[in-house]
């Protein structure tokens, strides 16, 4: 196999890097927050909007990318977790100047449309989990094309242990359908995490790796076959998946999900839920580093 050429520009909460094959490019996107646990925050957000609409247009990438549009984008994340949810400490006193009001409409579906974007861009998504995915970390989990996890990742509808509804940014809509409503409505019902070997066994993820280092050399594998494919080929294939499996709508459970947190957020009762579980998480009793709990 000839040696990769890699391209990498770091941003303020994402580093890009884009590896150049003979059958087309590969875009790496890590979330770089490790000291946070990769937790969302207002620039992060906003940094992987800007992405997934590069991804949406041909050229959009040409400085970054001379060969072109990259045809395969592999998610990761620095650390040891692959994203613990969306950072309540940096929602509170907004980043980047930027105020993230996370009781409002608009944060919500701001949240929300990053995933509908994860599934609209043409481009086939490998994520490779190492880590607790969490909340936010969870939906972006599961609304990639393919999952890849080592042992030490976990699978965790968080909200509803915030006091919230357990099913936000279309994890009622991906996780019956590739874990089975059973699965699902314990981990939903309950914030229960699922193990990596459980999500094996499954189906809810591809492969399993031993450490970090197999998990990235499985990733590029997996690309490399994907771009062994015709590029409208590999295009028209993840459409039609995507047509076949939004019989109900991903669009329609975002709309009740995002109602149903609205209701919640407001609601006096949920503030003090969550201050709870923020001081669990602070005291080191709780968090993304003790989701080793298993199904």
């Amino acid at each position: 196999m000839a040696k990769a050429k890699f391209e990498s520009l770091a941003l303020a909460a994402l580093k890009l890097e884009v590896e150049e094959t003979g059958n087309g490019s590969i875009l790496h996107i890590t979330l770089n927050r490790p000291t946070a646990f990769n937790a969302v925050s207002m620039e992060m957000l906003h940094e992987i909007h800007t992405v997934l609409d590069m991804l949406q247009h041909p050229n959009t990438l040409l400085e970054l990318v001379p060969a072109g549009q990259p045809r395969v984008v592999i998610l990761k994340s620095a650390g040891r977790a692959f994203s613990g949810g969306v950072d309540i400490k940096a929602a509170d006193r907004g980043i980047g100047g930027r105020s993230w009001d996370y009781k409002n409409m608009r944060s919500q579906q701001l949240l929300a449309r990053m995933i509908e974007k994860f599934r609209s861009i043409p481009q086939p998504i490998v994520a490779c989990i190492q880590g607790p995915a969490a909340g936010a970390g969870l939906a972006m989990a599961l609304a990639a094309d393919l999952r890849i996890a080592t042992p030490a990742a976990s699978f965790s509808a968080a909200f509803v242990r915030l006091g919230l509804t357990g099913t936000d940014m279309g994890s009622s809509f991906f996780l019956p359908r590739l874990a089975g409503l059973g699965i699902a409505s314990e981990a939903i019902l309950t914030g229960r995490p699922i193990s990596a070997d459980r999500a094996f066994q499954i189906g809810l993820v591809n492969e399993l790796a031993e450490n970090k280092g197999e998990l990235e050399i499985k990733a590029r594998a997996l690309a490399r076959e994907m771009l062994a494919c015709s590029p409208l080929g590999l295009q028209l294939s993840k459409e039609q998946l995507n047509s076949v499996t939004e019989g109900g709508s991903l669009r329609a459970a975002i709309v009740a999900e995002n109602s149903h947190q609205m209701l919640l957020v407001n609601d006096p009762e949920t503030g003090k839920i969550a201050q709870a579980w923020v001081n669990k998480m602070v005291a080191g009793k709780q968090g993304p580093s003790a989701t080793k709990s298993k199904l």
